[in-house]
């Protein structure tokens, strides 16, 4: 039987009820049966006929698909409306647009992501109550790679409903019975009477019509769209300039403001020791602290506002963590590789007796990585108009509408305010990574609207503030050990991962409820290797605690654990004495979905074949987010120890795939991110603050150096999986694993190199001597 809700799950679910005083107990089962969760009864609205909650049709023909997740570059709203397409029956082409619906819709909940029950396989009474409450909360979210698992079922039925509802009312209009109708193109057609009426036409008398309550969907074999690339219907747009990102948001009488944040996480605002100074700097407009934690200026302009704050001296709190630094935060990490009691998430089999009866055998090794910055190309940002009567508006590039709102609640709660309504305009994101779900610039730039009221205030973090005193992926530090058998497989796998928990920190900022650090299971995604053969395992998490804020990153603890266990295997492999192709092949013998993937990724680098001194090719695969994914990357390392890779090769199970085109692009786009990843991202901290602060000593991967990149889909006939994170999941496992076969070098730390300037546009990484 499934969970009712994942820990995540709960956690924002449970925030959300106490928020909700608990709808169920107040309102009763009555009233959640009452809750519009398929969203399928339509209306009029001016000359646009709205068909259910996804689906809007204009009298001159053009649809209007409501797709209610971001935007964010990952080609979501461009995948989900071929999908409505497909079953409306509709062409793909510039007669389709999509909107951001921000409502509180029933329909539009992101319930999936919480239950992690597809829509097409949920049943049953709890499912039922849950659906209801979570569609009752409005809770819209976009992540974990789950738009499309969770909307292309309701959004294909959407569409189905729709196009039968225009069937119908074409049938009334011609008084035939609909079974001598068909659709195409956007028409309904009568072929005994040679009848075509335009959607457009009927759209006003389908719309007042009872949605069907099981329309039938169309067969895999009458697809004209599902399966096949299609152009992103963002894209004529984004070549003219005209999407509006939330950088790009103005208003009429906008002030703008700029923020400083504390060195050290965790300080209050003491003072501002040259306040009058500041305020005569040319444009500003007001300084203000907020929340006792943050400085504000306000100005005509951001640059004034951002000149102006140059000058500020803050004489800043102090805290237990001032005089921190990495290595000592390192070495809290492994001290609690050895607690005594850390948290037990997977215990199968015989472990202590497998290790007791084989301690000479046993292979062991300890892994680490840094923190991470998200580092989006467009910084944090939000644009916030309180007006006289409470009423407050919001532009922000964000991932949750529901997550603005309550940031704006807490902003104006600190300028002791309450709101009255509220207007979320969610734009496009000019990336995520998972920092846009946070509420804090918004909740700052409600503060400061709240302070202002009657002018839009648009409140940019600056790239030092975006990178040095923003959120982070927790450091991280394994230590792996396994019991090889006879044959060099391992009988027995244990794997402890000590870091700190992105629950517990996420609620921390955002939630009236906390679930606790212990357990995480964010923390230990990727540790289990289910899919391997392996008979006798144990999956262990301990929650290191810090100053630093932690935040949903991209592929959260995927991002290191399946570097630490597929660089073991590799490890184990050699021990064995076998290659890893084949040392994977033989532990992959009950996993036929991978080995089909391994497979075809070995065939597309050619494994086996030789290459040059200094070169060397590594292997990784992983299960994640429903989806297959395993890559080799090949790589040159130099004398001097500089480290190019050349290429990756990248197969993909995503299950069934809408569109090809978008899939190969996220693996291509997150392949380049795993690969800065790999060789060049750490945030180190001295003295407690962060020392890096923009792209100079945090760099990116630059296309002058960038590798070849080949991606190939594996079909399997299942439901969609996730797209969105996948592909940076295996990559440094890959590449650590390359170095290792050009060099004969343990890599066991990212980032594996460090990166040095060599020209404009330019750098080169060499590797660290950190190595075994």
């Amino acid at each position: 039987m499934p969970r009712f809700l994942s820990r995540r799950g709960f956690l924002i679910t449970g925030a959300a009820l106490g928020g909700t005083a608990l709808v169920a107990g107040i309102g009763g089962v009555g009233y959640l049966s009452t809750v519009d969760v398929d969203g399928l009864n339509g209306h009029l609205d001016g000359d646009q006929a709205t068909l259910n909650a996804f689906v809007v049709l204009h009298e001159d023909g053009r649809v209007v698909v409501n797709v209610p997740r971001t935007e964010m570059g990952q080609g979501i709203h461009t995948g989900l409306a071929m999908v409505v397409a497909e079953e409306l029956d509709v062409p793909f082409d510039d007669r389709i647009s999509v909107v951001f619906p921000t409502e509180a819709h029933p329909a539009y909940a992101n319930w999936f992501n919480m239950l992690q029950i597809r829509p097409e396989e949920a049943s049953g009474p709890i499912v039922w109550l849950a659906r209801r409450v979570l569609g009752d909360l409005g809770f819209i979210a976009t992540g974990a790679s789950g738009s499309t698992m969770g909307l292309w079922h309701p959004m294909r039925v959407a569409g189905a409903a729709a196009r039968e509802m225009l069937l119908a009312a074409a049938a009334a209009r011609l008084d035939v019975p609909v079974e001598e109708l068909e659709t195409a193109g956007g028409f309904v057609l009568h072929e005994a009477s040679g009848t075509r009426l335009s959607y457009g036409s009927l759209a006003r008398e389908a719309a007042v019509l009872p949605p069907p309550d099981t329309p039938k969907l169309k067969s895999a074999s009458e697809w004209r769209l599902i399966g096949r690339s299609q152009p992103r219907v963002d894209l004529p747009a984004k070549v003219r300039g005209e999407p509006v990102f939330g950088m790009d948001v103005v208003q009429p009488g906008m002030l703008y403001a700029t923020i400083r944040h504390a060195p050290v996480f965790g300080a209050g605002t003491a003072r501002v020791l040259n306040e009058a100074e500041v305020r005569d700097q040319p444009g500003v407009l007001d300084l203000m602290i907020i929340d006792g934690r943050q400085v504000a200026v306000l100005a005509e302009s951001w640059w004034q506002a951002e000149q102006a704050a140059w000058h500020l001296d803050v004489e800043w709190g102090r805290t237990e963590a001032d005089g921190l630094s990495s290595r000592e935060m390192s070495k809290r990490l492994h001290s609690a590789l050895q607690a005594a009691e850390p948290h037990v998430h997977m215990n199968e089999g015989d472990i202590e007796s497998a290790f007791d009866e084989n301690a000479s055998t046993v292979i062991e090794a300890r892994y680490e990585v840094p923190f991470l910055a998200h580092a989006c190309m467009e910084p944090v940002n939000a644009t916030v108009i309180v007006r006289e009567d409470g009423s407050a508006e919001a532009w922000i590039s964000s991932q949750s509408p529901m997550g603005v709102r309550g940031g704006m609640a807490r902003g104006a709660g600190w300028a002791g305010l309450e709101l009255g309504s509220v207007t979320c305009n969610i734009t496009m994101n000019g990336g995520a990574f998972g920092r846009r779900s946070d509420q804090d610039v918004v909740a700052q730039a409600t503060f400061l609207a709240a302070r202002h009221r009657g002018r839009p205030i648009k409140l940019i973090w600056c790239r030092e503030e975006d990178i040095a005193r923003g959120l982070f992926r927790s450091h991280a530090a394994a230590q792996l050990r396994a019991v090889p058998g006879p044959d060099g497989l391992p009988i027995a796998y244990d794997a402890v991962v000590a870091a700190q928990s992105i629950i517990e920190s996420v609620a921390n900022r955002n939630l009236p409820i906390n679930p606790g650090p212990d357990g995480d299971p964010l923390s230990v995604e990727g540790l289990d290797k289910l899919h391997y053969a392996i008979p006798n395992r144990r999956m262990r998490s301990q929650h290191v605690p810090s100053h630093m804020p932690i935040g949903f990153w991209r592929s959260n603890g995927f991002s290191f654990n399946t570097f630490f266990t597929e660089s073991f295997i590799d490890e184990c492999a050699a021990e064995a004495g076998t290659d890893p192709l084949t040392y994977r092949r033989a532990l992959l013998r009950e996993s036929p979905r991978h080995l089909a993937v391994l497979d075809r990724v070995a065939a597309m680098a050619g494994w086996g074949t030789p290459m040059a001194a200094g070169r060397g090719r590594g292997i990784a695969i992983e299960l994640c987010y429903r989806s297959v994914v395993a890559q080799v990357a090949e790589v040159t390392v130099a004398p001097d120890g500089e480290i190019t890779v050349d290429r990756v090769c990248c197969a993909i199970d995503v299950g069934l795939v809408i569109n090809p085109d978008a899939v190969i692009a996220q693996m291509e786009g997150g392949i380049l991110f795993g690969v800065t990843t790999a060789l060049m991202s750490t945030i180190t901290v001295e003295a407690g603050a962060v020392v890096q602060s923009n792209f100079h000593d945090f760099p990116m991967q630059r296309m002058a150096n960038a590798p070849a990149v080949d991606v190939e889909i594996v079909e399997s006939g299942l439901p969609p999986g996730g797209a969105g994170e996948p592909g940076i999941v295996p990559v440094a496992a890959a590449i650590g694993n390359a170095i290792f076969a050009a060099t004969g070098r343990r890599m066991r730390s990212l980032p594996f190199a460090r990166t040095e300037a060599t020209g404009e546009r330019k750098t080169r990484s060499l590797l660290h001597q950190n190595a075994t």
